[in-house]
């Protein structure tokens, strides 16, 4: 049901809490249902933990387009770029179960090894840029998400951080747009290969091959080819009984009756109204980096009245989006393919990437980004011998004190302090930026473009990519949580979303996200619990988990 093309706040939330819910004490509570959240409770599931999942927004089905869910998400306040302030900012990739993944292109990259220590390259930078994690220890964990998501990819990846194994699944076959792209890249001595997507081409853990009729970015995979959150990870635990869940939850703050451990979750139904606490021996937070330390900011109480975990001032800090913007091209350039396959746009998001450009001496601050075709939402009909070709360019931007979330003193929406993303991006990130445009320009002109147009992806107002806010470290000083994930100086708390990454670098995050919620998940599991799980055991389903969700 929609209102307004937005959908019905009173429908899509299925069961709601009982009074014996709020009594219920839990081992572990995730707020949050998304990639993060998704991959925790997969972990403490097969850990046999009693986990309860979270989840602000509705439950979405195939008929319910990324849009309506933006419409219908609670927006954040944002600097506009004349000085001026208006609450039209994207706080979520998607709010709903499930999260962004359910609209995502099922892009999986894993990060780059210059990721990892961005401060060899940029040094001064007003954060730690080194991630307290090196490739080998994510290895493990990359490893099983790519089995359990059905990454499919081509190994060509000329930046790939060394020691990663042979995709499991053959690449998703080019379109003939990414044929053309691949042919001028190469053309000009780059080494484009296979976008590596969380999409079946052949059936795998029991879900069908990818049928490439559809844009994947617009509404939930039809058939359950693509791996998101929902039908690889949480949708299988819910339907054997594994973990329980709860949509249409606000979390509003954690509450702690003495200073290392928190109680419990207090949240507000958005249908009732009603407000809950649920009770838990251990909480993870993963409802995005902006959600995550808005969370925290309001969680404030005697032992730390700027919020929770914040006593160094970090918590909110550091917010990144990426800094992003399409370059389309125009021309007669005419695939070689079947004329049924001459509606531009349809099919998978991405089928064909170039790296070259990641690191390179020449690009400001020697970091350029990624670029990849990427589909529109909307096919076009074309002539005979026309070609439209779309690319999206992706850098990373450094981290800032400046650039931070932040809550207001006064109550909003269900008398809560609304969400502030205060963010300007550094003119060095936008030099990066005008430089890897210009390189993809040169693709599209090598490959027959005569016009050549920048799209902005409105990425100042907030971004599918959101990273930094709760950095982890070593360093209580400059960091909020451990290497783990715990909260320093909290005994019972663990983040497990992109807020957690001191730098952002310039691939889409949703693979190394979830890959360090699973690390995270594994770690709480041994050190509170006592559970200690071998990766088989991951990759291992009942015959109940087999079934497939729609």
């Amino acid at each position: 049901m929609r209102v307004n093309g937005a959908l019905d706040p009173a429908t899509r939330y299925g069961p709601q809490p009982r009074s014996d819910d709020a009594k219920h004490v839990y081992d572990v509570c995730i707020v949050g249902s998304g990639a993060g959240g998704a991959a925790a409770a997969w972990a403490l599931a097969h850990a046999g933990l009693d986990v309860l999942v979270l989840e602000q927004g509705p439950h979405v089905d195939e008929q319910t387009s990324y849009d309506q869910v933006l419409a219908s998400s609670e927006p954040a306040w944002v600097r506009l770029e004349n000085g001026s302030w208006g609450r039209i900012g994207h706080a979520w990739s998607t709010c709903n179960v499930g999260g962004g993944t359910v609209f995502y292109g099922g892009v999986c990259f894993r990060h780059r090894p210059v990721d990892f220590a961005a401060d060899l390259v940029l040094p001064g930078a007003e954060l730690p840029l080194t991630w307290p994690w090196s490739p080998e220890d994510l290895a493990p964990y990359y490893d099983s998400l790519e089995e359990l998501l059905g990454v499919a990819g081509d190994d060509a990846d000329p930046a790939a951080p060394l020691g990663g194994r042979p995709h499991l699944l053959p690449p998703v076959p080019r379109s003939p747009e990414g044929e053309i792209i691949a042919e001028a890249a190469a053309g000009l001595g780059l080494r484009p290969f296979a976008t590596p997507l969380a999409v079946n081409t052949r059936r795998h853990r029991g879900r069908p091959a990818c049928e490439p009729s559809q844009p994947c970015i617009s509404h939930r995979c039809p058939s359950g080819a693509k791996g998101d959150a929902i039908t690889a990870l949480l949708g299988p635990l819910l339907a054997a009984g594994r973990v329980r869940l709860f949509a249409g939850q606000k979390a509003v703050r954690l509450r702690r009756s003495e200073p290392g451990l928190v109680d419990d979750v207090e949240c507000v139904g958005l249908v009732s109204g009603q407000w809950c606490a649920f009770r838990a021996r251990c909480f993870v937070l993963a409802c995005n980096a902006v959600q995550t330390a808005a969370l925290l900011l309001r969680s404030r109480d005697g032992w730390s009245p700027r919020g929770l975990a914040n006593d160094n001032g970090l918590v909110g800090a550091g917010l990144t989006f990426k800094l992003s913007e399409y370059l389309i091209g125009y021309g007669r350039c005419v695939p070689s393919a079947p004329a049924g396959h001459r509606r531009f746009g349809s099919g998978p998001f991405s089928t064909v990437s170039i790296c070259d450009h990641y690191v390179e001496p020449s690009a400001p601050g020697g970091l350029g980004g990624l670029l990849y075709e990427a589909r529109p939402e909307q096919t076009f009909g074309l002539g005979a011998d026309e070609c439209i070709l779309r690319l999206e360019c992706l850098v990373p931007d450094e981290p800032r004190l400046a650039n931070q979330v932040r809550i207001t003193e006064e109550p909003g929406d269900l008398g809560v302090p609304d969400v502030v993303m205060d963010y300007q991006p550094h003119p060095r990130d936008l030099a990066r930026l005008e430089h890897l445009l210009q390189r993809g320009e040169a693709i599209l002109r090598k490959a027959g473009c005569d016009i050549v147009l920048r799209e902005p992806s409105g990425y100042r107002l907030g971004s599918c990519h959101l990273h930094g806010t709760c950095r982890s470290g070593r360093d209580p000083r400059t960091s909020v949580t451990d290497p783990d994930g715990r909260l320093h100086h909290l005994e019972n708390v663990y983040v497990a979303d992109g807020s957690v990454l001191p730098f952002p670098g310039a691939v889409n995050p949703v693979l190394t996200i979830e890959a360090l919620a699973l690390r995270t998940a594994h770690r709480l599991a041994a050190a509170v619990f006592g559970r200690r799980l071998g990766m088989d055991a991951l990759l291992s389903e009942p015959q109940a988990m087999r079934e497939e969700i729609r």
